[in-house]
C-alpha cells in the first residue's frame, strides 16, 4: 500500500513536468517551422542554414529529453521543406541518422545479434542484385543500410514518449504544414516545394509533400491516433479539443481529393465505432457520440467543406471501371506481375534497393515494390527485420499489452494506404510502424 502511494505521488509530480516539457518542445517545433517557411519565402541561404542547423540542434535536445520520436513525427510532413534547395538532401533524413548514431553511442555500440545478421544478409543480397543488374550504389542505399544496423537500438527508446504526446505533435505538424502550404502556394520561392494538381474542375493539394496520396497517408495515420485517444478520453474539454483536431484533419485530407483518403477514412470509422461502443463509462461515450454527430453536421453543412466534397464527387464520377477507379494502379500492378513471371533473376534478387522503376512507372504498391527491390529471397528478410524491430518496441512497453481493436485501427490508418504507395524509399517506412505499435499498446489510467 505504501509503495502504491509513493508511485501515485511520483506520477502526480512527473505528469505536469512531462506536459510542461511537451508544451515547450511543441512551441519550439512551431517556431522552427515558421522560420523555415520565412527563409524559403525569402530564399535566404544564410537564414535557411541557421534554421536547419537549429533544427538539428533541436532534435539532439529532444533526444536528451527522451521526446525525439514526437519531434520527428511533427517534422515528418515538413521534411521536403527541410533543405537548402529543392535538389539537396532533406535535413530530416540527416536528423534521423544523427538520432540513430547518438543512441547507438549511448548504448556503447551494442547491436542486436539477430537483427544484425538479418541486416548483413540483406546488405549482401542487395549488393549481389546491384552487381547482377548493373545498378549503382547511391546515397539512399547507404542510408538504408545504416538504418538497418542502427535503428533497432533506437526504437526501444520510443516508448519514453506517450502515445498521446506523439499523436498531438503529429497532428500539429500535419495541420500546420497543410494550411501554411495552402496559403503560400502562390509565392514564387516556396512554391517550388508545393505541388497543386489542377485539371478540369479538380484541384488537388499535397501540403509540402509533393504527392497528394503520400500527404493523405500522413493524415489517415494521424487520424487513427486521434480516434484512439478519443475512444479513451473522458474529460469533456479534451474530447472537444480532439474532435476539433479530427475535423481539421478531415478538412486537410479532403484538400488532397484523394480517393484512397476517402476509402481509408471510411474504414477508420467502421473500425472506430465498435471501439466506442465497448462497455464502460457509457455516459461519457454517449456524450462523445453526440459530439461526433454534431461534428458530422458541422462538416456537411460548412461552406468550407462544400467545394471539397464537390471535387471528390467529380473524381469518383470519372471512374467508369476498376482501372479508372484506382487511377490505373491495377494496370501497373499487372505490368509488374507480368515482369516477375518472365524475369526470373529480377524475381529472385530484385533491383537491390535502387531508385529504378519498371517502364518509368512506380509500382504504387509496397508489397510489389518489396519484391521488385529485394526479390523473393530478400523480401522475407526485410519483413523479418521489421517484425523483430517492432518486437523491441513492444518489449519496452512493459506495463501494457496490445489491444487487437487498437491494432486494427492503427493498421487501417497507417498501413492500408501503403497498398497504393511505394513507401520503401521514404522515412515513413522507419517511423510509422513504431507509431502503430505505440497505438496498439495505448492504455490510459
Amino acid at each position: 500500500m505504501r509503495i502504491a502511494k509513493i508511485a501515485n505521488m511520483r506520477s502526480a509530480v512527473t505528469d505536469p513536468q512531462k506536459r510542461y516539457r511537451a508544451g515547450w518542445l511543441l512551441i519550439g517545433c512551431l517556431a522552427i517551422s515558421a522560420f523555415l517557411c520565412y527563409g524559403q519565402i525569402r530564399n535566404s541561404k544564410v537564414l535557411l542554414a541557421v534554421c536547419l542547423l537549429s533544427f538539428l540542434g533541436f532534435v539532439v535536445l529532444a533526444c536528451s529529453r527522451n521526446a525525439v520520436f514526437a519531434v520527428l513525427l511533427y517534422f515528418l510532413p515538413w521534411s521536403p521543406l527541410l533543405r537548402l534547395d529543392n535538389k539537396s538532401v532533406s535535413f530530416f533524413t540527416i536528423a534521423l541518422l544523427i538520432v540513430c548514431l547518438e543512441y547507438c553511442l549511448k548504448d556503447h555500440l551494442s547491436f542486436n545479434t539477430y537483427q544484425s545478421v538479418l541486416a548483413f544478409f540483406l546488405m549482401l543480397l542487395t549488393l549481389t542484385a546491384k552487381l547482377w543488374q548493373g545498378n549503382p550504389i547511391q546515397n539512399n542505399y547507404l542510408f538504408f543500410v545504416c538504418m538497418l544496423f542502427l535503428l533497432p537500438g533506437v526504437v526501444e527508446k520510443s516508448n519514453a514518449v506517450s502515445f498521446e504526446e506523439a499523436t498531438l505533435f503529429f497532428a500539429a505538424g500535419v495541420i500546420a504544414a497543410a494550411l501554411i502550404a495552402q496559403q503560400t502556394a502562390g509565392l514564387s520561392n516556396i512554391s517550388k516545394y508545393i505541388n497543386v494538381h489542377s485539371y478540369l474542375s479538380i484541384t488537388r493539394r499535397s501540403g509540402f509533400y509533393g504527392d497528394p496520396n503520400f500527404y493523405a497517408a500522413h493524415i489517415t495515420a494521424c487520424m487513427a491516433g486521434v480516434q484512439l485517444l478519443l475512444s479513451r478520453e473522458e474529460k469533456r474539454g479534451h474530447q472537444l479539443a480532439l474532435l476539433a483536431i479530427m475535423i481539421l484533419l478531415i478538412y486537410c485530407g479532403l484538400l488532397s481529393a484523394s480517393k484512397s483518403f476517402v476509402f481509408v477514412t471510411a474504414g477508420l470509422f467502421l473500425v472506430w465505432v465498435p471501439i466506442l461502443l465497448e462497455k464502460g463509462h457509457r455516459a461519457s461515450k454517449f456524450r462523445l457520440l453526440i459530439g461526433i454527430l454534431c461534428a458530422g453536421v458541422v462538416i456537411l453543412s460548412s461552406s468550407a467543406f462544400e467545394p471539397l466534397f464537390r471535387v471528390i464527387y467529380d473524381r469518383f464520377s470519372y471512374a467508369a471501371n476498376l482501372s479508372q477507379l484506382t487511377t490505373k494502379r491495377t494496370d501497373l500492378w499487372m505490368d509488374y506481375l507480368n515482369e516477375f513471371a518472365h524475369n526470373v533473376p529480377l524475381t529472385l534478387l530484385g533491383q537491390g534497393y535502387t531508385s529504378v522503376t519498371l517502364h518509368g512507372w512506380a509500382s504504387h504498391n509496397t508489397i510489389i515494390q518489396s519484391v521488385y527491390q529485394f526479390g523473393l529471397l530478400g523480401a522475407p528478410l526485410l519483413f523479418s527485420w521489421v517484425a523483430l524491430t517492432l518486437k523491441r518496441v513492444q518489449r519496452g512497453l512493459k506495463n501494457s499489452c496490445s489491444n487487437w481493436r487498437y491494432t486494427i485501427l492503427m493498421i487501417v490508418g497507417v498501413v492500408v494506404p501503403w497498398i497504393a504507395l511505394d513507401i520503401l524509399f521514404f522515412d515513413e517506412f522507419f517511423l510509422l510502424p513504431v507509431y502503430v505499435v505505440l497505438g496498439s499498446h495505448y492504455s490510459k489510467e
